[in-house]
């Protein structure tokens, strides 16, 4: 018998055996005892094998936001990432990039703040506090003319969501013609816009993908007016679109076209209806916060 044949086997298996035990008695991980060992298994900030294509990239971008809110000392909240509010993507993939990226934010606030057994509650389960907000509260850093805005736009939200109007935060009164002094009428509207965006992120997203709306332009008349009241909504359009061209004051009243209507007495009123309408969504596109 050849016991070269036996010895050299068994002596190879004591000496895989005897460098574990080591590595497991003096800390070492078995990927750093071997290198290869665990090659096929990814990061912390690995997305799981399970996702699906348009989820990584959605969890991927989580921990990106994460990364950027941990280092900017914010409070740790998916929906202050305007990257996951308003997500630059057909609306049919939003609910899924969302679901990665906030599976991504958690992972990476639960690594970035050292406690991994202990992972950051979704948005929508967190407690209301003092000290942490639900979903629907203002961002930390508002002053109070932004937070009174945010809570609007919340409110504003609510109000579109329930009629089923297209979400479009010109379409509401109380942003376009807000009534405030000129220093605090931006920050007023930029609280507005941003609790507009968080109210419908939140209302879409509990809702499901079945009562979407599909996203429509800014310049798109009303859908329950009929031809004549979009006619004069286009005309209104362009109305601004010169006079913001001209350096004009913004007044509807300065538009002969409006003043002076050539149309049936019965198509009139129906007409400068749209056309006001068509007006202000030209103004709020082009003066912004400007006016």
């Amino acid at each position: 018998m050849n016991f070269n044949r036996l010895i050299v086997p068994a002596l190879a298996l004591l000496l895989g055996a005897t460098g574990l035990s080591t590595a497991k008695a003096s800390g070492m991980s078995l990927s750093a005892a071997n290198p290869e060992f665990g090659q096929e298994r990814g990061g912390w900030d690995t997305p799981p094998q399970e996702l699906r294509e348009i989820q990584r990239r959605g969890f991927r971008d989580g921990i990106e936001g994460a990364r950027k809110d941990f280092g900017n000392n914010r409070q740790p909240d998916v929906n202050n990432r305007e990257e996951y509010r308003n997500p630059s993507l057909p609306r049919g993939d939003w609910e899924a990039y969302r679901e990665g990226f906030r599976r991504g934010y958690q992972t990476g606030m639960s690594h970035l703040a050292a406690a991994p057994e202990q992972p950051m509650p979704v948005p929508e389960q967190q407690m209301r506090g003092p000290e942490r907000g639900g979903w629907d509260a203002p961002p930390q850093e508002f002053r109070e003319i932004q937070r009174r805005g945010f809570q609007d736009g919340i409110e504003g939200a609510r109000k579109d969501f329930g009629n089923h109007r297209p979400p479009d935060v010109n379409n509401r009164e109380e942003y376009r013609f807000a009534n405030f002094p000129p220093g605090d009428l931006q920050a007023y509207r930029e609280g507005f816009r941003r609790g507009y965006d968080v109210g419908m992120s939140h209302l879409m997203a509990d809702a499901g993908p079945q009562v979407r709306e599909p996203e429509r332009p800014w310049d798109a008349p009303p859908q329950e007016f009929r031809e004549i009241q979009r006619r004069g909504f286009q005309d209104g359009i362009e109305g601004a679109r010169k006079d913001f061209g001209n350096h004009r004051r913004p007044d509807v009243n300065n538009r002969e076209e409006y003043r002076y209507a050539n149309l049936p007495p019965g198509d009139l009123e129906a007409y400068r209806e749209g056309f006001r309408r068509g007006y202000e969504r030209g103004v709020a596109q082009f003066w912004g916060d400007r006016r």
